[in-house]
């Protein structure tokens, strides 16, 4: 696994004090000595911030609680790599929905009185584009609400990136299940907290919302959420896997305060996530009411995104797919010039993908070693997009 000796690019600097402090307790204040600064950093800027936090606690308390959801969300679920960014970013060009964007993933606890002071920081320390991807990182650009919810909590998977030592103790936060109940209750409570204060700012809109970590908790979000509806994107088991591995190497070394896990460890984990997630959803999706779930395939829907956005709009009883059109091909069209990354495989973890991943394989209506027909689809939808270069994979 490589590493990067950047400091400001850190997502915890939108926590508490408070809670970096329980996060380092947890972690047994472990911090590798190279990356003292990345943590040095991270505890200044909560420190700085926690008075904003306390104000915009006293300012807009009574009205976050009062805020109430005219219609319940839409989840967009599917694992890492599966062209969930894509679609998200693709769907939110409908402006009846509200999203969460990076100022709220990132600054989870003071957007609503940030101004343009701490934007205006947050601007300085993101990146312009994604490690893995290139993909466009500016400050509304929408943003997966995981993120936010590890800097509110220290209930998250992604506290395993900073903490690399602890990513399994750190996944069991995905599915919540088996947890202490006070955990599910105090998880269960920031997170509705936190969707009233985006929607709260979006105006009282339908809120769309992206998260690889929501495929596991299905059930979870029912309860709190019965009339949901849940958009699941699924890719090329033999595609996500190169890729996953790819946003591991690219973007996870600029969040280590720990020594990193090998390459060996990251494949392993990769393994178990991705298995853990399809058996849990594949068991959980049952769940969801007739009507409030629509699975696409994200080979089939990048070849022609429109017509995928039609039949989500159509399958999940959404209106007013005819007057945003025109944005949505505007939005298309603009995506032209981004070239996806082409992955390889050897032999040897072609095979153990085709073996450990047999289960979703033949579940999603994919062959084994599929990926020896990907000249011949990616020359049908170059064909399609008419020289146009392929969407975002994510």
């Amino acid at each position: 696994m490589l590493e990067n000796n950047k400091i400001t690019e850190q997502t915890l600097t939108g926590t508490t004090f408070t809670n970096w402090l329980k996060l380092l307790y947890e972690n047994r204040f472990k911090i590798s000595l190279r990356y003292f600064p990345r943590a040095l950093f991270i505890s200044v800027i909560t420190l700085l911030t926690s008075p904003f936090v306390l104000y915009e606690k006293l300012r807009y308390a009574k009205r976050i609680r009062r805020t109430v959801f005219k219609q319940q969300p839409i989840f967009i679920v599917g694992h890492w790599r599966s062209g969930t960014t894509f679609l998200h970013s693709l769907m939110i060009q409908d402006k009846q929905f509200g999203y969460v964007t990076n100022v709220h993933a990132f600054m989870p606890n003071i957007f609503l009185c940030s101004g343009k002071l701490f934007q205006g920081l947050l601007r300085r320390f993101l990146p312009a584009k994604r490690r893995m991807d290139n993909i466009r990182l500016g400050l509304h650009e929408p943003q997966e609400d995981e993120y936010a919810l590890a800097n509110l909590t220290n209930y998250s998977l992604y506290h395993g990136i900073a903490f690399p030592k602890n990513i399994r103790f750190y996944a069991r936060y995905c599915s919540m299940e088996g947890l202490p109940r006070k955990i599910v209750k105090k998880w269960t409570r920031v997170f509705l907290n936190f969707l009233k204060k985006v929607t709260y700012e979006a105006g009282g809109k339908q809120l769309i919302l992206k998260n690889p970590a929501h495929t596991y908790r299905i059930g979870l979000l029912l309860k709190l959420f019965p009339e949901a509806k849940f958009i699941h994107i699924y890719r090329n088991p033999f595609d996500v896997f190169p890729s996953t591995l790819r946003m591991y190497e690219k973007m996870f070394p600029y969040f280590f305060l720990q020594k990193p896990f090998s390459m060996k460890e990251g494949k392993e984990i990769i393994f178990d996530l991705y298995e853990e997630m399809f058996q849990r959803f594949f068991m959980e999706k049952q769940l969801i009411p007739k009507g409030n779930l629509i699975e696409i395939k994200y080979e089939t829907f990048i070849q022609n995104p429109l017509q995928g956005l039609e039949q989500i709009y159509s399958g999940l009883n959404l209106q007013g797919f005819e007057k945003v059109k025109d944005h949505f091909q505007h939005y298309v069209a603009a995506q032209k010039n981004y070239q996806r990354n082409v992955h390889t495989l050897d032999k040897e973890l072609e095979q153990e993908i085709a073996t450990r991943w047999k289960f979703t394989l033949e579940r999603l209506g994919y062959k084994k070693l599929k990926r020896l027909d990907n000249r011949i689809e990616r020359k049908n939808i170059r064909k399609h997009l008419r020289g146009r270069k392929e969407p975002c994979e994510e």
